[in-house]
């Protein structure tokens, strides 16, 4: 076995999250061969929100569980944008199943939970104490899996 080490590029371009609702076609159990199969179809908003640089952590920690590895993902990433369009918009998300498509910095993409093993939004507005603070939109996404992510190739 022969490894090649060459620096590759860390952290997530980009997060979209999808109600299950949105995706179809899910193969009954989801592979890296087979995730290009899902058809996304997103409802579209015109929400304007930026992004605060470099905010975006995906984490994904194993446990052993009586029923064998369990991996537990959390998602996590900070707006600038606090306005009443985004908050209603969350607020239509939060807490409903759903998958994450994320595509990395080296151009890899995954997919984050399943059908049958979702993960959940939820999302905190912070205002800040003094005008000098950050105040941001701080957007969590949580869930367990039985499997690892799986690469999503199209």
């Amino acid at each position: 076995m022969t490894f090649d080490c060459k620096e590759i590029l860390g952290g997530f371009a980009e997060i979209d999250f999808y109600l299950l609702t949105e995706v179809s076609n899910f193969p009954r159990i989801l592979t890296d061969q087979n995730s290009n199969q899902l058809v996304f179809t997103p409802e579209e908003f015109s929400v304007d929100a930026s992004i605060k640089p470099d905010s975006i952590s995906v984490n994904v920690n194993k446990k052993q569980g009586a029923s064998g590895i369990i991996h537990q993902i959390t998602i996590k990433m900070e707006f600038f944008t606090r306005s009443e369009a985004l908050e209603q918009l969350l607020e239509q998300y939060e807490k409903l199943p759903g998958i994450v498509h994320a595509k990395l910095n080296t151009n890899f993409q995954k997919i984050y939970g399943s059908d049958l093993e979702p993960l959940y939004l939820v999302y905190e507005v912070n205002d800040g104490k003094k005008i000098d603070d950050d105040a941001v939109t701080t957007i969590e996404i949580k869930g367990e899996t039985a499997k690892r992510p799986v690469f999503y190739t199209v």
